[in-house]
């Protein structure tokens, strides 16, 4: 019986397999690389969570999605200013360093207006049910405009006011420098879910700045804001001494809000 000659492989052949062998072995090694991603924790696996990048303060105040006041980092030293009516008012007075208390609005009359920011700088921002629907109201008659007007923060609490401002007192020197750009503690326009910061969405490095008065957004808040129950809070020479701020509207249409304001228009 004639054997027949088994056919060798040619070389082509032979590198083929190697290369099939090496993609498997790539395909394998990315599998329990995969695997290594999971970690056991009381018996169930649990995907290892990644820390949030560190946010240096220089970076936050370059970061143009941050207002003036809105920084990631504050000081860490005590600050000798009054945080509430009763410790700072012995004697009646409601006002300090040219800014007026507020008292915080109640939880249950919040609604939320706007997400800003991206990633580690969002935040949802909230305002008073009256003022909100207001707003919402003011900002689809600018878009129907064409004027794309943002939210970029509304209500704080005293809590977060205290940090703000202790960040400005580090950045100024002083409280009574840090008071011309931020209102103390309990004394924020914004406690009261009643006032709002601004801006023009097609101009997002403009946010929280003088230029925001070069924007359609300005031009077009100071021609309708009113009709809607907006005014500025704090205009070029106002009387309580603040800085302008043309980003800065408060809501007075409504009998709540024109009593909460009163003090500051008289």
């Amino acid at each position: 019986m004639k054997l027949k000659n088994k056919k060798l492989h040619s070389p082509f052949q032979f590198i083929g397999l190697v290369a099939l062998a090496a993609l498997v072995v790539v395909l394998l090694g990315v599998g329990f690389l995969q695997i290594g991603r999971y970690h056991q924790m009381d018996g169930s696996a649990q995907r290892t969570r990644q820390e949030a990048p560190t946010i240096t303060q220089n970076e936050a105040e370059n970061n143009f999605q941050l207002s003036s006041e809105e920084t990631q980092d504050s000081s860490s030293a005590e600050a000798t200013y009054p945080v509430d009516l009763a410790m700072q008012n012995p004697d009646g007075e409601d006002s300090y360093l040219g800014h007026l208390f507020y008292p915080e609005a109640d939880p249950d009359r919040l609604m939320m207006i706007a997400s800003y920011g991206e990633e580690v700088y969002q935040r949802f921002e909230y305002l008073d049910l009256e003022a909100g629907k207001a707003l919402m109201k003011l900002i689809d008659s600018a878009r129907n405009d064409g004027v794309w007007i943002v939210s970029v923060s509304a209500f704080r609490d005293v809590d977060r006011q205290r940090l703000l401002f202790e960040n400005q007192v580090e950045r100024r020197g002083s409280i009574e420098a840090a008071s011309k750009i931020s209102a103390p503690p309990g004394y924020s326009e914004h406690h009261t879910g009643l006032a709002v910061d601004l801006a023009d969405g097609r101009f997002p490095k403009q946010d929280i700045t003088s230029q925001f008065e070069d924007t359609d957004a300005f031009r077009w808040l100071q021609r309708n804001a009113q009709k809607f129950g907006f005014e500025m809070s704090f205009p070029p020479d106002n009387e309580q001494g603040v800085m302008y701020e043309p980003w800065h509207w408060r809501f007075v249409g409504s009998d709540h809000a024109r009593a909460m304001f009163a003090k500051a228009k008289n």
